[in-house]
């Protein structure tokens, strides 16, 4: 929805004429620039004409897509590695532990607070600052700061609207904050924070188990054990194969490891008879592709990508890209209906997911729609589809070396064991309801989480006089 409002000529004149940049501009507490409290450190690009190493190092590049704001840990190890070399150009910008990395380019304002027990050493990327908290902060207490609503929406106003959005340094520079408490009071609320943190990874750890066990019960069921995969080594990698078993195949080796023959054997080893998938499906229809031209700026209708689905469901509450209200009337076509699985062939070969009916959105080309026949189970072939050993089947038969694309034809050929209906049915609401469980507890870790945020904020904004307006 379209929000109007109206400022004196003397408010913007000199300064900025987008309106965005003063939607809900009005703070009603006493703050400070952010430059009173930090010192702020840009990172560095890796130089033009070189990339990551080839190898595993102990040196380090820490990139926008490596934060989250949402955990407290990076596994420092699986981070990409650069040559000793890079790292010896581009030492002075080396994230230490207790620095506050915060991105500002691309995806705006994440927000990390670094901490490294390993040998490694990391580089911070150009995409990001570092911020070092003076004595009187705690830099934990500064990360929270930079997560709250109160900053996260200066920095939406503050960041550059280009094609990849900048936040520019300057800008960081005067961003408020509220008066900072005490010491005592800042590790309180750290303190808070930390136990909210815990209870929701409590709860999201039980939640893994119990999504994990979905596909072992179904295996289980289906009389199926999955062949030990061998050590990813130089060794497990070298095989042979007759020139006879390569003819009219692929000749790519990954094809043909000896772990998909494996596989082949203890999907045969089910006591139900193996189908077809094609023989399954009425009919299925491919998303479109609308052009970059074509996405709305007012979010009005989504144009759901395969990045915007799980096994779980649509993130409707994270879509990036938009279709306006009369272009949807022209691909209403593209609308998934009731009954239908969405399966991803693009990018991420193999998600599978239940159609969601309840509201407006097309999907891209990457997703299929699969209208099913009465014989199959749709949440059991949605589980089945969605499992791990029907993904690595899928993937096997994927092309493509950097963006996977699953051929429709080699999709509709998979074989899968089909129960007789009843069993399906049995099978799909035991899987139902401990997908039903998880989800509730990672709605809860969400809430935890949430709640405490609003906590913390309350306190930081009491201590600073007031209320904010944003």
């Amino acid at each position: 929805m379209a929000e109007i409002f109206i400022r004196k000529f003397s408010e913007v004149s000199g300064g900025r004429f987008d309106p965005e940049f003063y939607i809900g501009q009005t703070i009603q507490i006493a703050t400070y620039p952010l430059k009173n409290f930090v010192k702020i450190k840009s990172g560095k690009r890796i130089p033009k004409g070189r990339s990551y190493a080839n190898t595993t190092t102990t040196y380090k590049y820490l990139r926008v897509d490596d934060l989250d704001s949402e955990i407290l840990e990076i596994d420092i190890d699986k981070l990409k590695s650069i040559d000793k070399d890079i790292f010896t150009l581009l030492e002075r910008y080396e994230i230490h532990n207790d620095e506050v990395a915060l991105s500002i380019a691309g995806t705006i304002g994440k927000v990390f607070i670094f901490h490294n027990t390993t040998s490694n050493r990391v580089i911070l990327t150009e995409n990001c600052v570092k911020l070092q908290a003076q004595d009187n902060l705690l830099p934990k207490f500064l990360s929270l700061i930079l997560k709250t609503d109160f900053l996260q929406s200066q920095m939406k106003r503050q960041y550059i609207q280009t094609t990849i959005p900048k936040l520019a340094i300057e800008r960081i520079k005067e961003l408020q904050i509220p008066s900072i408490p005490p010491l005592s009071t800042q590790q309180h609320i750290i303190d808070l924070m930390d136990k909210a943190y815990k209870a929701k990874q409590e709860k999201e750890n039980k939640a893994k188990e119990l999504l994990d066990s979905i596909d072992s019960y179904l295996l289980e069921e289906l009389g199926i054990i999955l062949p030990l995969r061998a050590n990813n080594t130089l060794d497990s990698r070298i095989y042979t194969q007759k020139i006879s078993a390569l003819s009219g195949s692929r000749f790519d080796a990954n094809y043909h490891q000896k772990y998909y023959r494996d596989l082949e054997k203890s999907l045969l080893s089910s006591p139900y008879p193996l189908v077809n998938l094609a023989s399954l499906i009425n009919n299925f229809k491919k998303g479109i592709e609308v052009g970059s031209s074509e996405y709305s700026q007012n979010k009005e209708i989504p144009f759901i990508r395969v990045s915007d689905i799980t096994n779980n469901g649509i993130d409707f509450d994270n879509v990036q890209k938009f279709i306006s209200a009369s272009l949807f009337e022209n691909l209403k076509a593209y609308k998934p209906k009731q009954n239908e699985l969405l399966y991803s062939k693009d990018g991420t070969v193999g998600i599978c997911l239940e159609a969601d009916v309840s509201r407006d959105y097309i999907i891209s080309g990457g997703i299929l729609r699969l209208e099913l026949k009465a014989e199959v189970d749709k949440d059991f072939l949605c589980f089945l589809l969605g499992s791990y050993m029907i993904n690595v089947f899928a993937n096997r038969v994927s092309i493509g070396a950097v963006i996977k694309h699953l051929n429709i034809g080699e999709f509709l050929n998979l074989k899968i064991p089909l129960p007789p209906l009843a069993i399906q049915t049995q099978i799909a609401n035991r899987l139902k309801s401990s997908k039903f469980q998880a989800l509730s507890l990672e709605k809860e870790a969400k809430e935890i989480l949430n709640k405490a945020k609003i906590d913390v904020e309350t306190l930081l904004l009491s201590a600073g006089g007031g209320n904010p307006c944003i």
